[in-house]
C-alpha cells in the first residue's frame, strides 16, 4: 500500500493557499481549484477470533487524513485508511469517519450493534488445559503428604491411605464486578473416603503451609454426599457443594482455590484427576428488587436516626425527600439517619440515592452498608459504599444502611441538603 507524506501535503497545500491569494486577480479561464474533495466512505466488518474487535476501512479516493470517533466516549483518534476498533461492552455505537484531502474535508458516520460485552463468556483461568504447569501455584497443609503431578495434560493428586492432609491449587485471575461468573472443571477419581475438592475465592493469595478458607461454591465432599463413588464428569454434574456460580461485586485480582485433601481418608486409588478448569463470566447483572423500606420517603418510620456524636443536624420528611439543614453559619453538627436489612451471602447489592447540594461548605452526605449497628452519640465510619458502587457478604444476616450528613465549621447551605430515592438492590 503506498505511504503517503502527510507533512508534504499541508506544506503544499499552504504554498497553494498562498498561490490562490497572490492570484486572486486572474483571468476567471484559469483553473485554481484545490483539487477534488474525497469523499468520506467507510466498511465495518467483524475481525473473525477475535472478541468484539472490527476492521475499519475507508474507501475514499485521495484522502490523506482519516479521523475515526468510535462513538465508545473516548476521544477521537487519528487513524489510518485500513485500522481497528474494539468495543469492551455491548450496546450501539456509533462510528463516525472524517477525511482529509487537497479539496477539503468530509465526515460520514455508521451505526454496529455489539451483542456481547467482550468479557462474557471468556474463562478468567490461564492454562486451564492444565498444559502450562508453571501457571499454577501450591499450597501444601496437613501432617501427611499429598502429592501432585502433571500428567499427560492434566492434574493428577493423590495420597497414602489414610491420610490427614491436603493441597491448595491457586491462581490469581483478574475479574470484572457486576457480573457473575461460573466455575466447572473435568473431575476423574476412583471414589473418596472422608476427602474432599472444594473450590473457593480469595481476596488474597494463600500462603504456604495454611488452610485457606472461604465460601464453598462448588465441589466433592464425602461427608456431604459427593465423590465417594467412581467419578468421570463435569465439576458441576457431581457437586454438592454449589453449582459454581459466583457473584462479582468489584473488578479486582481474586485468587481461585481449588482445595483437595483427607482427613483419616484416600483420595482413592489412582488419586483424583482434574483437567479443563474455567471460570467463565457470564452477562453483567441487571437491577432486581430494592431491599429497603421507606426508599421514597414517604413513611419517616422506615427509618431511625442516630446521634453521630455532635449537634444533630435538623431532618425533616418534607414534599417527598430527606431535607437536612443546619443553618447558614459555621458549625458543627451531624446525624445518623439508618435501618436495618437482611442480606443473602453471595448476593451483590448496589446502592442508589438522589441527592441535592445546592452549595453546602465543609460538609459530607456519606452513605455506609454494614455489619455494625449505628450507637447513638458515636460517629459512624464502618463499611463506606459509594452511590452507583456495589457491596457482597460472604454470610447471609443483618445488615445497617446509614446516611450520615452533617457539617465541620461549615453549614448545608440555606435551601438544605435533600436526599430521596435511597435503595438497596438486588443485583441479579
Amino acid at each position: 500500500m503506498k505511504t503517503l507524506d502527510i507533512k508534504s501535503k499541508i506544506k503544499s497545500l499552504g504554498v497553494l493557499g498562498l498561490l490562490l491569494i497572490g492570484f486572486a486577480c486572474t483571468p476567471e479561464d484559469e483553473d485554481l481549484s484545490l483539487g477534488q474533495k474525497a469523499e468520506a466512505a467507510f466498511t465495518v466488518e467483524a475481525i473473525e477470533g477475535m472478541r468484539n474487535t472490527y476492521q475499519l476501512r475507508s474507501t475514499a479516493e485521495s484522502a490523506f487524513i482519516y479521523k475515526w470517533d468510535l462513538g465508545d466516549g473516548e476521544e477521537p483518534f487519528s487513524g489510518t485508511q485500513i485500522d481497528t476498533a474494539f468495543f469492551e461492552n455491548k450496546g450501539a455505537y456509533t462510528i463516525t469517519l472524517t477525511v482529509v484531502s487537497e479539496g477539503g474535508y468530509s465526515t460520514t458516520t455508521q451505526n454496529i450493534e455489539v451483542k456481547n460485552d467482550a468479557v462474557t463468556g471468556t474463562s478468567a483461568i490461564n492454562a486451564g488445559n492444565m498444559e502450562v504447569d508453571s501457571a499454577w501455584s501450591f499450597t501444601v497443609s496437613g501432617t501427611a503428604e499429598t502429592n501432585y503431578e502433571f500428567i499427560d495434560g492434566a492434574l493428577t493428586i493423590t495420597n497414602g491411605n489414610p491420610s490427614q492432609g491436603g493441597v491448595a491449587i491457586w491462581q490469581a485471575v483478574e475479574l470484572k464486578g457486576g457480573r457473575a461468573y461460573v466455575f466447572d472443571a473435568d473431575m476423574k477419581g476412583a471414589g473418596m473416603t472422608n476427602s474432599w475438592v472444594e473450590v473457593i475465592l480469595l481476596d488474597e493469595a494463600p500462603e504456604e503451609g495454611s488452610d485457606p478458607s472461604g465460601t464453598k461454591f462448588i465441589g466433592l465432599h464425602t461427608w456431604t454426599g459427593c465423590g465417594s463413588t467412581a467419578f468421570e464428569s463435569a465439576l458441576s454434574d457431581i457437586s454438592c457443594l454449589g453449582d459454581g456460580k459466583v457473584n462479582i461485586a468489584e473488578d479486582g485480582t481474586y485468587y481461585i482455590v481449588i482445595k483437595v485433601g483427607s482427613w483419616d481418608g484416600y483420595l482413592g486409588d489412582g488419586g483424583v484427576t482434574i483437567d479443563n478448569i474455567e471460570f467463565v463470566a457470564q452477562e453483567r447483572l441487571t437491577e432486581g428488587d430494592n431491599i429497603l423500606a421507606g426508599s421514597d420517603m414517604e413513611t419517616p418510620a422506615a427509618w431511625n436516626i442516630a446521634n453521630m456524636g455532635a449537634t444533630l443536624t435538623t431532618l425533616e420528611f418534607t414534599d417527598g425527600v430527606m431535607k437536612f439543614t443546619n443553618g447558614t453559619t459555621s458549625v458543627q453538627t451531624n446525624i445518623g439517619v439508618w435501618q436495618a436489612v437482611e442480606v443473602e451471602a453471595g448476593q451483590i447489592y448496589k446502592m442508589k440515592a438522589d441527592v441535592n447540594d445546592p452549595g453546602s461548605t465543609s460538609s459530607w452526605q456519606e452513605f455506609y452498608v454494614s455489619t455494625t449497628a449505628p450507637e447513638d452519640g458515636t460517629d459512624y465510619s464502618t463499611g463506606r459504599i459509594y452511590v452507583g458502587n456495589t457491596i457482597s457478604f460472604a454470610e447471609s444476616g443483618t445488615v445497617y444502611v446509614v446516611i450520615k450528613v452533617g457539617s465541620w465549621d461549615g453549614n448545608l447551605a440555606a435551601e438544605g441538603v435533600t436526599i430521596d430515592n435511597v435503595e438497596l438492590v438486588e443485583m441479579n
